[in-house]
């Protein structure tokens, strides 16, 4: 192993889901909640299982939720800018209380290369933001820049937003607690959440021609059967 480093970059999903208050830790318990962060957990405890068993040197982050540019439009950020530039509904999970914590790309990966580089071999290091939105807030946020963008009234974009059917294992917040990789590495935020989502709304803007792209085909039929 001399020389390498097997680097896994998992999520704060593992850690369940938190109440009205407190922090996923690295020293959190796992616990998740459905097949798809169950799934997610089962790969980190290979990774240390592996470190322990072989001696492959490891680390693992978890981050909480990325965005920004060139992200599918399945996830809330991409998929509410296409339909407003396309004027369709917003889809909304149940009440639209989820919380989730928000981090913009280009810092995570900052992130990822302090952790590949300067992290402790077998250690674990949670990436966030420090930046809680509750999905109804962020998306009244959203449709805000938006009509200044597209040159609408205020409010106009707003009257779109629609609530689904909440979907199965759905955890209501996640709130990451990054003090160790702050102290430890040095790495903190670069982007505050308005520049942040400033830069994603330009950079959709200016490639409507791939948005459309990959939200034609399959993905349509996907669209329709997840929020029919």
């Amino acid at each position: 192993w001399e020389g390498k480093r097997f680097y896994h970059v998992s999520t704060d999903e593992v850690y369940g889901s938190l109440g009205e208050t407190g922090f996923f830790y690295e020293t959190t318990a796992y616990d998740p909640n459905s097949p798809y962060s169950a799934s997610k957990a089962s790969s980190d405890h290979f990774v240390r299982a592996y470190g322990e068993t072989y001696g492959m040197p490891y680390v693992v982050s978890n981050c909480s939720n990325n965005y920004g540019p060139n992200h599918f439009p399945e996830k809330l950020i991409p998929l509410c800018i296409h339909n407003i530039i396309n004027k369709r509904p917003l889809p909304i999970y149940g009440n639209g209380k989820y919380t989730r914590d928000w981090l913009y790309v280009i810092d995570h990966a900052r992130a990822i290369d302090d952790v590949f580089h300067k992290g402790g071999s077998g250690e674990t290091y949670n990436i966030g933001g420090f930046n809680e939105w509750q999905n109804i807030d962020l998306v009244r946020e959203l449709c805000k820049q938006m009509d200044a963008v597209l040159g609408r009234s205020e409010g106009e974009s707003e009257q779109l937003i629609t609530f689904v059917k909440d979907r199965p294992g759905h955890d209501l917040r996640y709130a990451i607690d990054a003090t160790k990789i702050n102290k430890e590495l040095g790495w903190s935020p670069s982007v505050t959440f308005p520049e942040g989502l400033a830069k994603t709304i330009e950079w959709y803007m200016n490639n409507q021609d791939w948005l459309d792209n990959v939200t034609s085909g399959a993905y349509a039929d996907y669209y329709n059967e997840q929020y029919k």
